[in-house]
C-alpha cells in the first residue's frame, strides 16, 4: 500500500512538471520577422533603417530576442525590388518596411495582405501609395520626408535674397518631384521669381539641360526624387553650381553633405524612428489604415560653410546659430 502511494505521488509530480513545461513552451514569446527593402547605398537611408529599428526597440521589439530582420537592397532597381518583396511574401514575414516612393509602390502592387510601413516618401497621397494622410485605405502607412517648399525657400532666402530666376531640377515623370515643382512654382510666382523646369530623364539629360541654362539662373534647387538622391544627380548639380558660382539648395541632407549650400530637410533617422513606432503598433494589433501618415514636425537646417566660401557667400551668424548641423 505504501509503495502504491509513493508511485501515485511520483506520477502526480511527473504530470505536474510536464504540464508546467508544456505551458512554458506554449507561452514562449513569438519571434516577429520584418522584411526591410532598403534603397541604394545612400548613408541617409541607412540612418533611416537604424531609426526604424530603434523605434521598434523603444516599444519592446528587441533584435535577437523577439524580432528578426531580413534586409535586402534592390539598389534602385524596380524589378529587383519586386523580386525582393515577393521573397518576403513567400517567407511569410509579419511586416514589410520599404524606403522611397518607387520602392513602396512596388511593394503595394505585390501584396495587399502583409502590412507595409514606408518612409522617405515625400508625397504618398499624390503618388498613389495611400488614399489620405489620415487613413491610407489599405495595408500601408508610414512617414513622409516632406518639408514644405515655403519652409525650405524661406531658409534659403535668408542666406541668398537675390534670386530672380531659379532652376528646379528633378526627375521627369516622378510624382514626388512633380508635386513639389507645382508647390514651388506657386510660391515663386507670388514672389515674382521665374522658375525654370529642368525635368531630366537621366544624368546625361540633366547635365545637358543645366549647361544650357545655368548662366541665366541665379540659384538652383535639387528636388526630392530618385534621380537626384540615388543616381548621382546631386553630384552633377553641385559640380555645375560650383563651377558657375551659383548657390544651390536641396531637400535631401545627403545633398548638403556632398556640397549644396544648404537645406531645410527631414531628418531621416527621426522619421525612421516614427515608422518603427508605427510598426510596433501594427504588430500589436493596429490596422495600418487606422494610423496617421506622419511628417517631420521640426525643421532640420543644415549648412555647408565650405561651399559658401567657395562660391563667395557669407552666411549670417544668426542663421549659423540656428543650424542643426554645419558642414565645414
Amino acid at each position: 500500500m505504501k509503495k502504491n502511494i509513493i508511485l501515485i505521488l511520483m506520477l502526480i509530480c511527473i504530470l505536474a512538471i510536464s504540464g508546467c513545461w508544456s505551458h512554458k513552451i506554449e507561452t514562449k514569446e513569438k519571434v516577429v520577422t520584418i522584411g526591410i527593402a532598403q534603397w541604394g547605398a545612400n548613408p541617409e537611408f541607412m540612418r533611416n533603417v537604424q531609426g526604424f529599428k530603434d523605434g521598434l526597440a523603444e516599444n519592446g521589439y528587441i533584435e535577437g530576442e523577439n524580432i528578426e530582420f531580413i534586409i535586402e537592397n534592390p539598389e534602385t532597381d524596380l524589378e529587383l525590388q519586386r523580386t525582393i518583396i515577393e521573397s518576403f511574401v513567400k517567407q511569410k514575414v509579419d511586416l514589410i518596411f520599404s524606403i522611397t516612393t518607387p520602392g513602396t509602390l512596388v511593394a503595394k502592387n505585390v501584396t495587399s495582405e502583409i502590412p507595409i510601413v514606408f518612409s522617405v516618401c515625400t508625397f504618398p497621397v499624390e503618388s498613389g501609395v495611400i488614399d489620405s494622410l489620415e487613413s491610407s485605405g489599405n495595408n500601408i502607412v508610414g512617414t513622409r520626408n516632406y518639408v514644405s517648399v515655403a519652409r525650405q525657400y524661406s531658409a534659403f532666402e535668408k542666406i541668398y535674397p537675390h534670386t530672380k530666376t531659379l532652376a528646379f531640377i528633378h526627375h521627369k515623370g516622378e510624382p514626388n518631384s512633380a508635386a513639389q515643382y507645382l508647390e514651388m512654382k506657386d510660391l515663386l510666382e507670388k514672389k515674382d521669381i521665374k522658375i525654370i523646369d529642368v525635368a531630366a530623364v537621366d544624368l546625361k539629360d540633366m547635365r545637358m539641360q543645366l549647361e544650357h541654362i545655368i548662366k541665366d539662373v541665379d540659384s538652383l534647387f535639387s528636388a526630392c526624387d530618385t534621380l537626384t538622391h540615388s543616381a548621382g544627380g546631386e553630384e552633377t548639380i553641385i559640380e555645375l553650381a560650383k563651377q558657375y558660382k551659383k548657390p544651390s539648395f536641396a531637400c535631401n541632407k545627403e545633398g548638403i553633405l556632398l556640397g549644396h549650400l544648404m537645406g531645410n530637410v527631414a531628418d531621416f533617422y527621426v522619421i525612421g524612428k516614427i515608422s518603427g513606432r508605427q510598426a510596433a503598433l501594427i504588430l500589436g494589433g493596429a490596422r495600418p489604415s487606422s494610423l496617421l501618415t506622419e511628417s517631420p514636425a521640426e525643421d532640420y537646417l543644415i549648412l555647408n560653410t565650405k561651399t559658401a566660401a567657395e562660391i563667395g557667400i557669407e552666411i549670417p551668424q544668426y542663421i549659423l546659430d540656428d543650424a542643426e548641423e554645419i558642414v565645414q
